[in-house]
């Protein structure tokens, strides 16, 4: 029954130290069992069995920063922004495309070019045969021709209204070319709406297997002849002053019969003409106001006022799924520049290249869990045996891989869960910093060779700092040490791809007076054969792989400058 308070039934609870408070709550929010519910379900969950002291913010805080729900969860909308209201006919108009539509024309059309004019709600719509930029460009040079070159067009950012054709034709005749963000079709809400009201205009005709091309004219008439909700006064009327014959006038002057016009000199019909205008315009001023106060009052019965500072990390929410269960949001973006209110330009945390621009709609707050480090200090002891593999120096200032390594969005959030979960189960496997084998040794022989010494090459002065910042690090990591042998090598830098540089040594001459390695490399086809019948293909990139074999110590060590290598380097001969 509805307000009846539930019983309450004293209990015990178990007082909870700090260390497996997070695996508790791991177990009460993130397992299948627990079903990823709120923070609310997540606290009575927990408060059944247990307690400790700030119990509520802790499972507040666990469930607000927990990865999954964060991309699978909803979110407030911002408040409505209404568009600025435009007085000057055809001075702002908007685009878009209609199509693939069905059913083709009779002369083979399948799309409908719809143009709306801001001021009077006028619309036009030409259908194409095809949306390449200069068809498009064509057909928009029509209508223009009729009512004259507008200031602004808005559009979406289809490759028809973005190519360089178009922007040129922009350019030469004066317009700006204004762009609604990406997956958010209501920045042209005005252009959607009358495509949404002409395809269904057209759906009367078309399921009676008629050609919807023929009509197209007689369906604007129709659309242009009544009054728009927002201005109160139909395009028509609008766009001439005056109210255009339509069918039902035309019958009721056949039954009226024939009657006389009152001649009306044409300085005085331009004067009274201008002073219709000029009193329509108040009167839709008033009314767009009055309609745009009551969208903002009902759209913004659910919103809140939300914002983004430059340098946040947000969530992009992509409407493109492949189905249902597939998490929406992605992420973490990085916001790297604010576009007016509502606007914000963001790049991605993986990969910076790229930079998107998205609606504040479309983007939400990303919230991270703070990572901690136990620290164990222990006295040593001289009776254990050390470990095969050493650990490098310098290893604890660099980040964790784990963090690095980039889930399929395809995957379902119960098996994304899953899969961090294995990474971190084995996170020392994935270490950003590479390891050192006692496995294996890198042999250099050169028998009878005197030392080779090359002198350095010239390296241009913007390059210099980063070489020695690369110097330093290999030095801390271990895999160089100072050094005065007589054999020395240049040293080469190569760009890479993300725009960074390779540290290469130039080992031609040493490669020439190597005794080659008779290993047999495998045959890539034969390879192929192996794992043709396989179904997952995995493969494993080492970090800096040549770093984690050791130099055996009678081989030649060219030196860098003044360091030489204690381990295998890039372009040596028989290094893999």
């Amino acid at each position: 029954m509805e307000g009846t308070k539930k019983q309450q039934v004293p209990h015990k609870q178990m007082i909870v130290p700090q260390g497996p408070r997070q695996e508790l709550l791991r177990l009460a929010h993130d397992i299948p069992l627990a079903g990823h519910l709120g923070q609310k379900k997540t606290r009575h969950r927990l408060a059944r069995a247990f307690f400790w002291p700030r119990l509520s913010e802790d499972t507040r805080e666990y469930c607000r920063t927990c990865p999954v729900c964060g991309k699978t969860g909803d979110h407030p909308k911002a408040p409505l922004h209404p568009m600025p209201i435009i007085q000057e006919p055809f001075s702002r108009v908007a685009v878009d495309i209609i199509g693939p539509l069905p059913r083709p024309s009779a002369t083979g059309k399948r799309y409908i070019l719809t143009v709306v004019d801001y001021a009077t709600r006028y619309p036009e719509a030409v259908a194409l045969a095809n949306i390449r930029a200069d068809t498009v460009a064509d057909a928009l040079l029509r209508v223009f021709t009729r009512v004259g070159f507008p200031r602004e067009i808005l559009s979406d950012q289809g490759t028809q209204f973005t190519a360089e054709l178009t922007q040129q034709l922009w350019r030469l005749c004066g317009v700006k070319a204004l762009h609604s963000a990406p997956y958010h079709p209501q920045t042209n809400g005005l252009c959607e709406r009358f495509n949404g009201t002409l395809k269904q205009l057209i759906r009367a005709f078309a399921h009676e297997g008629k050609d919807w091309e023929k009509y197209l004219p007689h369906l604007l008439f129709a659309y242009r002849e009544v009054p728009q909700e927002s201005t109160g006064y139909s395009p028509f009327e609008l766009l001439y002053g005056r109210q255009v014959r339509g069918p039902l006038d035309l019958v009721r002057a056949q039954w009226e019969g024939e009657q006389e016009e009152d001649g009306v000199p044409v300085l005085s019909y331009v004067l009274e003409l201008r002073e219709r205008l000029a009193e329509l315009a108040g009167f839709v001023q008033g009314n767009m106001e009055t309609a745009q106060a009551q969208q903002k009052t009902w759209y913004d019965r659910s919103a809140c006022s939300r914002s983004f500072l430059v340098g946040q990390k947000v969530l992009v929410l992509k409407p493109q799924r492949q189905n249902k269960l597939q998490a929406a949001w992605q992420g973490p973006y990085r916001v790297v520049t604010q576009l007016g209110d509502t606007t914000y330009v963001v790049v991605s945390c993986a990969d910076t290249r790229i930079q998107r621009t998205f609606h504040v709609n479309m983007l939400k707050a990303y919230h991270e869990r703070p990572e901690t480090v136990d620290a164990i200090c222990a006295p040593a002891t001289e009776e254990t045996e050390p470990f095969p593999l050493v650990e490098l120096p310098g290893i604890a200032k660099q980040p964790s891989g784990v963090d690095q390594v980039q889930l399929g969005e395809e995957l379902g959030p119960e098996k994304q869960a899953q899969a961090r979960q294995l990474l971190y189960d084995h996170q020392e496997i994935f270490s950003a910093l590479p390891g050192y084998t006692s496995q294996a040794i890198h042999q250099v022989e050169t028998p009878g060779q005197r030392p080779l010494r090359q002198p350095a090459y010239r390296l241009p002065e913007a390059v210099r700092e980063p070489m020695r910042a690369e110097i330093r690090e290999m030095l801390e990591l271990g895999v160089i040490e100072p050094s005065a042998s007589p054999w020395a090598s240049p040293v080469v830098l190569v760009p890479k791809k993300d725009g960074t540089t390779r540290f290469c040594v130039d080992y031609r001459r040493l490669n020439d007076c190597t005794i080659t390695d008779a290993y047999p490399m495998p045959r890539v086809d034969e390879l192929l054969d192996q794992i043709s019948r396989g179904h997952f293909l995995t493969t494993v990139d080492l970090c800096k792989g040549y770093w984690q074999i050791p130099l055996a110590e009678e081989a030649p060590r060219s030196r860098l400058s003044s360091p030489r290598s204690v381990c295998t380097n890039f372009g040596s001969c028989r290094s893999g």
